[in-house]
């Protein structure tokens, strides 16, 4: 029996339907709850994210994070699978181990990056005893970006391979015969072909990284100042729980994805028609 797109819509319905319910249902109660607290002479805890530092400085150190870590990402991921195309010997192997490390966030990556660059770490070690790195923190901001970006590069190379493939070879050779350097190439025909598609994977990439949890919260504990470990700290909390301020920090979150992922396949389609 093949197959057909509405076969396919009624076998993944049941769980689509599922995993809806499991994410919106808990979420808009509680946003009722928020929204009467807010409307009825209640606190509102929306005045609380404004009048607090605390929390504004988690929102702009998630979007300073996640707009770095997206841009070394990109930089980093473009040029290595511009290397795999050129050498194609390397595609199968590059391939798998991009495909693991985009996948490697989380525990296993904030373990790792201890075990080498940690307060003890091998390489921080061996740096101190030649002088180097003796401000270092793995949990600083720096290290944060770090960890970002180990888990943004193989994303972005999974993201842009496609694209970059599908870039017709006769140009850059015609290109090469009317006299144009790589470099003139990329700037003035490949780079403009590939907006959309590093459009939409820089939206991908940001969202991904402001929503990261696990390797922060590995890294840095509660201390993490990222707006994802900020919401679990709100609801995990013994006697200090906020869950009204959980959930305006998540709304905060939702907001947030919703503008850059959305946002970031409006102008890929505007990209893709402009003339």
């Amino acid at each position: 029996m093949p197959l057909t797109p509405a076969r396919a819509w009624l076998a993944a319905g049941p769980l689509l339907l599922l995993c809806a319910a499991g994410l919106l249902l808990p979420l808009g109660w509680r946003s009722l709850d928020l929204l009467r607290a807010c409307v009825g002479p209640d606190t509102c805890v929306l005045r609380e994210l404004t009048a607090d530092r605390f929390y504004l400085d988690a929102v702009l150190r998630t979007l300073a994070l996640s707009a770095g870590s997206t841009a070394l990402g990109l930089l980093l991921g473009l040029g290595a699978v511009l290397h795999l195309v050129a050498h194609p010997r390397w595609s199968k192997p590059v391939a798998v181990l991009a495909g693991v490390g985009a996948n490697f966030a989380g525990v296993p990556l904030a373990l790792a990056l201890t075990l080498l660059l940690g307060s003890q770490g091998v390489l921080t070690t061996l740096a101190r005893t030649h002088g180097l790195l003796q401000g270092w923190d793995l949990t600083s901001d720096a290290g944060l970006l770090l960890a970002f970006t180990c888990f943004q590069v193989p994303l972005a190379m999974v993201l842009l391979a496609a694209p970059v493939r599908l870039l017709d070879p006769a140009l850059a050779e015609a290109a090469a015969t009317l006299g144009a350097s790589p470099a003139r190439f990329w700037r003035r025909v490949g780079l403009p072909l590939l907006a959309p598609s590093l459009v939409e994977a820089a939206s991908l990439l940001f969202a991904n990284a402001a929503a990261a949890y696990a390797t922060p919260f590995a890294l840095a504990g509660t201390a993490s100042p990222v707006l994802a470990v900020r919401i679990a700290a709100a609801v995990s909390g013994d006697i200090f729980a906020q869950p009204e301020l959980a959930t305006a920090l998540s709304l905060v979150m939702g907001a947030l994805l919703l503008i850059v992922i959305v946002g970031g396949r409006w102008l890929a389609r505007r990209l893709r028609q402009a003339p």
